[in-house]
C-alpha cells in the first residue's frame, strides 16, 4: 500500500518490462527503480561480495556518506559486504519491490508510509536481542510524537533514525521587495496580504500532495491542528496565493531562489537551504505543527536479516548518528549523543536547534487518522487545488482585490473565502449518494482510492469539476456585490 494512487494494469505492465530489462540489462532496471542516484550496477555475491539493497526516500548525499561509512566499518568487513544498491522509486512501487524480496532494509518516508507497509505486512518485526537493544538507545517518544511503532501483536516494527519537524522557509528579500510581513504560522499565511501581488506574483510555494510526502504531512497537520473544515479553508487561501510544484525540491528551491518568498518545508531542506542563502530562514510554525520520528525498518522477504539488523543497529550508534549532521544533509538526529561525537561538537548551532525541536509543544496529530484518510487527502488535494488552479486563484484574487478596495471587510472576506474553499460535495460514482468531503467519508473511500483504479479516476474527476464550479460561482457573487 502507498499514499499514492496506483493504477494497478499500468503499474504492472511497467513492472514486467523492468523485470524483463533487468533480466537483460541489470543496470537498466536500476535506472528505473533507483533514479535518484547512487551504486547503478548490481553486484555478484559470489565474485565480488556481499550487497545490501535498501529502499529509501532519502537523497543521494544520503547515500553517499552512509555509504561510505557503513562499508568501513568491521561489521560490513566482516560480512563480505562491499556494496550498498539504493533504490529509489515513488512508494507506489515499494509494495511490489518487497513482495519481489529484492530489497533488505527500508529507509526513511515518513510515519504514514511505514504504517502502511506495517499494516500491509511487509515489515519484519525487530524483536531480536540485537534489534531490541538498538531500540533502547532511541526514546520511545520526543515532543510528543511516538519514535518507535509496534503491531497489534505488542511487536516493534520500525524505530524512528532520525526526526523531523515541518514549517516554512522564508526569503526575506522577497518579502521585504514587496513589503510582506514575515509569518509565523500556517494561519498568517491565509491572510490576504500575500495575495495582494495577485494575480502576477503568486507568493508562496506549495507541492502537489500526491508529489511529496512532506508537503502532504504539512497539509495534514493544518486540518487536524485547525479542523477539518478550518483546515481546508485555510490549504484554499494558501494555495489561492500559490504557485503548486510537482515535488519537494521544487518547492524549497522556489524560496532558495527567490521566485517566492514562502514555500513549504521539511526542515532538513529549510536548514540546507539558510545555508546556501543568508537571505532565507526555515521558521517553526508557533503552536501548529509536530516532529516526526522518520523510521527505519527490514523488509519482510529479506533474504540477508543478519546484514539488515546489522545495518539498522550500526545506524542507531552515536556515529552514524552525528553522520546526519554532515553539511552535505543537515538533517536532525534522533539520539542526542550524537552532539557528544567530534562531528556533533562542531555543530552547535545544530545542538541548539535540536533541543528547540525536542522541546516543541505542537498539535496532538493523529496519525491512524492519517493512515485512514491518506490516499483520498492526497487526491482531494490535487483534485481541487492543483487541477483547478487557475479557477482559484481567479477566485481568491477576486476576494482579496474587492477587500483592498474597500468593497468587502475582514468578516466579508472571510465568509466568501470560507465559501471557496469549504470541502465540495459530489456524487459517489458507486453508490450515486451525494457526499461532502469529510473526514468520514474520506475515510469510507480511503481503500477504494488505493485498490479501484477506475473509481479513484472518477471521483478525482468530479472533485475537480465542483470545485471549479464552487470557486466560479463565489466569484461571481464578489463581483456581484461589488459591481
Amino acid at each position: 500500500m502507498s499514499e499514492f494512487e496506483p493504477v494497478k494494469n499500468t503499474r504492472n505492465i511497467i513492472l514486467a518490462v523492468v523485470v524483463i530489462a533487468v533480466i537483460g540489462v541489470a543496470g537498466v532496471g536500476f535506472i528505473f527503480f533507483g533514479g535518484l542516484g547512487g551504486p547503478t550496477t548490481t553486484t555478484s555475491t559470489e565474485e565480488e561480495g556481499n550487497v545490501l539493497t535498501i529502499l529509501t526516500r532519502h537523497e543521494v548525499a544520503i547515500h553517499r556518506i552512509y555509504e561510505r561509512a557503513f562499508l568501513a566499518t568491521d561489521y560490513a568487513q566482516e560480512h563480505g559486504i562491499t556494496d550498498i544498491v539504493w533504490k529509489t522509486p515513488s512508494p507506489e512501487y515499494w509494495d511490489d519491490l518487497i513482495d519481489a524480496g529484492q530489497i533488505d532494509v527500508c529507509w526513511g518516508g515518513g510515519p504514514t508510509l511505514f504504517d502502511q507497509l506495517m499494516r500491509d505486512n511487509r515489515l519484519a518485526p525487530l524483536t531480536s536481542d540485537l534489534m531490541q537493544q538498538a531500540a533502547s538507545r532511541v526514546n520511545d517518544s520526543i515532543a510528543g510524537a511516538d519514535m518507535k511503532r509496534y503491531d497489534s501483536q505488542g511487536r516493534l516494527m520500525w524505530i524512528a533514525a532520525a526526526i523531523s519537524s515541518f514549517g516554512f522557509t522564508v526569503n526575506h528579500k522577497f518579502l521585504d521587495d514587496h513589503s510582506l510581513p514575515v509569518p509565523h504560522t500556517w494561519t498568517d499565511l491565509a491572510d490576504p496580504v500575500y495575495g495582494s501581488l495577485l494575480p502576477t506574483v503568486p507568493t508562496i510555494a506549495m507541492g502537489n500532495a500526491p508529489d511529496t510526502t512532506s508537503n502532504t504531512r504539512i497539509y495534514e497537520i493544518i486540518t487536524q491542528g485547525l479542523g477539518w473544515d478550518t483546515g481546508w479553508v485555510t490549504l484554499a487561501r494558501m494555495a489561492g496565493s500559490a504557485r503548486i510544484y510537482l515535488g519537494s525540491v521544487e518547492t524549497q528551491s522556489a524560496a532558495e531562489t527567490g521566485q517566492v518568498g514562502v514555500s513549504m518545508s521539511i526542515d532538513f531542506y529549510g536548514y540546507t537551504t539558510q545555508a546556501k542563502n543568508p537571505d532565507c530562514e526555515y521558521i517553526l510554525p508557533e503552536g501548529q505543527t509536530i516532529v516526526n520520528g522518520d523510521p527505519v525498518a527490514i523488509a519482510a522477504t529479506t533474504s540477508h536479516q543478519d546484514w539488515a539488523e546489522g545495518f539498522v543497529d550500526w545506524l542507531l550508534t552515536p556515529y552514524a548518528q552525528s553522520l546526519w549532521l554532515n553539511e552535505e544533509i543537515l538533517r536532525m538526529p534522533v539520539m542526542r549523543e550524537a552532539f557528544d561525537t567530534p562531528l556533533g561538537q562542531q555543530n552547535l548551532q545544530m545542538y541548539a536547534t535540536f533541543n528547540k525541536t525536542v522541546k516543541n509543544v505542537g498539535i496532538d496529530f493523529n496519525d491512524t487518522l492519517s493512515l485512514e484518510t491518506n490516499a483520498a487527502f492526497v487526491k482531494y488535494f490535487e483534485s481541487v487545488f492543483t487541477d483547478a488552479h487557475t479557477e482559484l486563484v481567479d477566485c481568491w484574487t477576486t476576494i482579496v482585490q474587492a477587500y483592498y478596495d474597500g468593497h468587502l471587510n475582514e468578516s466579508e472576506l472571510d465568509y466568501y473565502a470560507g465559501l471557496m474553499g469549504n470541502p465540495v460535495t459530489v456524487q459517489d460514482p458507486d453508490t450515486g449518494e451525494f457526499h461532502q468531503f469529510t473526514i468520514e467519508y474520506a475515510t469510507s473511500i480511503n481503500n477504494k482510492m488505493i485498490y479501484d483504479s477506475v473509481f479513484a479516476s472518477e471521483i478525482h474527476a468530479r472533485w475537480t469539476a465542483a470545485a471549479k464550479v464552487q470557486y466560479q460561482n463565489v466569484m461571481q457573487q464578489v463581483q456581484a456585490l461589488i459591481s
